[in-house]
């Protein structure tokens, strides 16, 4: 299991929202993402050059208030962070939903935007380092996990929601992880036994989940 992140090549965080429109809205006008396709409740997003699937930086599900919440106090997502040619200006704007986003300059020729950073809150850091670090062999610099696309981040909080399940709340859903076509999910998955990490493979071994230290679902898809 130690290998497979030589395998991805990104990570999209999926967040639940209660208005797609209006927080669609958001992420074109203030944010200057494009959406790359639309299929029932999921919105995908990407840069203003985004041509397919693999462009994405973040997917949005609409979940009406029938069956999920506004969280109680502090949410999972913190802050997530991307890096985009279209501003000469760093700057942060919140989300309809009272998500946080900090958007700098390119600092490279391309034109794609970057997901950079996913910032968490948790009430247990060394938790969440370890399902990284221990069950992946990932590398951690201080209170974030090192990858080779990004990192992802933690801060310590409270909040009633914090280990919630994640289809309960307008919040971080899932981190998806991007993995090559030749990848054998099914064959890594049986390393996940010895870690005694509960998962699925579906049965044409195309997406691995399993739940991260907070309930957060872990994507490794094709």
């Amino acid at each position: 299991m130690k290998t497979i992140f030589e395998n991805v090549s990104c990570m999209v965080p999926v967040v639940r929202v209660n208005n797609r429109d209006l927080n669609l809205a958001f992420y074109k006008d203030v944010l200057g993402l494009k959406v790359i396709s639309e299929e029932n409740a999921l919105a995908i997003l990407g840069g203003k050059s985004a041509k397919n699937l693999d462009d994405a930086v973040l997917i949005i599900e609409e979940s009406p208030s029938m069956r999920t919440r506004a969280v109680t106090g502090a949410k999972k997502l913190k802050k997530i962070v991307l890096a985009s040619p279209e501003f000469k200006e760093g700057f942060e704007a919140t989300s309809p939903e009272g998500d946080l986003f900090e958007v700098v300059p390119m600092q490279s020729e391309t034109s794609d935007v970057i997901l950079q950073d996913i910032q968490l809150h948790t009430e247990n850091i060394a938790a969440c380092l370890a399902f990284y670090t221990e069950g992946f062999g990932l590398s951690s610099q201080g209170n974030s996990v090192s990858l080779p696309f990004g990192t992802i981040s933690y801060t310590e909080a409270t909040g009633a929601d914090l280990m919630t399940k994640p289809e309960e709340v307008w919040d971080i859903e899932v981190i998806e992880f991007k993995v090559a076509p030749e990848v054998d999910l099914k064959q890594i998955s049986q390393q996940l036994d010895g870690l005694g990490l509960p998962y699925y493979v579906d049965k044409k071994g195309k997406i691995l989940t399993l739940h991260d230290a907070q309930n957060i679902e872990i994507w490794f898809a094709k």
